[in-house]
C-alpha cells in the first residue's frame, strides 16, 4: 500500500511563497537616440500572496545631451520602494505579467556640477535632489524555481529636475530567489 501511493504521488516544488525573498539585477537603455544611454539597477524583492511581491532597488542611469561637438552627461542615482502585482499567469506560474508601481528619490548630477562648457556657454541645467514615481510592466518567466527572467518597460515621472520629467525605459533582467 505504501508503494502504491508513493508512486502515484507526484511532488511540485513551491515558488512565490509569502515572505520568500528574492535578488534582482536589471540592466537597459533609456528611450533615447544615443545608445550608451543605459541603466543598472540591483534590487531585493520580497513575496508576498498571489504571487504579488515588494521591491526595493538602487538604480545608476546614464543619459547624455548632445550638444555642439559633445555630449553633456546626465547621471542619476536614486533608490525606489514599491509593490508589483501580478495580473496575468499562467496556472504553473511559469510565465507572468506584473504591473509595478514605486516611489523613488535620489540625486541627478548634471555635467557634473560644472555649468560652465567648453565654448564659454552657461548650462541652465543645474544638479539637484529628485523624487517621484514610476510604473513598470513586466513579463517573468521562471526557468526554475530559482531562477526568474525578467523583460520590462518602465516610465519614471520626476520632480525637482530641470531636465524632462517623464523618462521611458526598456530593460532585462535576472531574479535569484532565496
Amino acid at each position: 500500500m505504501i508503494l502504491l501511493s508513493a508512486n502515484t504521488t507526484t511532488v511540485s516544488a513551491q515558488r512565490m511563497l509569502p515572505k520568500q525573498k528574492g535578488i534582482e539585477v536589471n540592466v537597459g537603455l533609456l528611450n533615447n537616440n544615443i545608445s550608451d544611454n543605459y541603466f543598472i539597477n540591483a534590487g531585493l524583492i520580497k513575496h508576498s500572496k498571489k504571487g504579488n511581491y515588494v521591491i526595493y532597488s538602487l538604480e545608476y542611469s546614464k543619459n547624455s545631451i548632445p550638444y555642439k561637438t559633445i555630449d553633456i552627461p546626465v547621471e542619476n542615482y536614486t533608490a525606489e520602494i514599491g509593490y508589483s502585482f501580478n495580473v496575468i499567469a499562467d496556472r504553473r506560474k511559469s510565465l507572468m505579467f506584473n504591473v509595478s508601481f514605486s516611489a523613488l528619490g535620489g540625486y541627478e548630477d548634471v555635467n557634473k556640477g560644472e555649468q560652465l562648457l567648453y565654448d564659454g556657454a552657461k548650462l541652465l541645467n543645474k544638479s539637484s535632489m529628485i523624487y517621484g514615481g514610476s510604473g513598470k510592466l513586466s513579463i517573468e518567466m521562471y526557468l526554475s524555481d530559482r531562477i526568474v527572467l525578467i523583460a520590462s518597460g518602465k516610465t519614471k515621472w520626476l520632480w525637482n529636475t530641470s531636465l524632462e520629467k517623464i523618462r521611458p525605459s526598456a530593460g532585462l533582467g535576472i531574479r535569484f530567489n532565496l
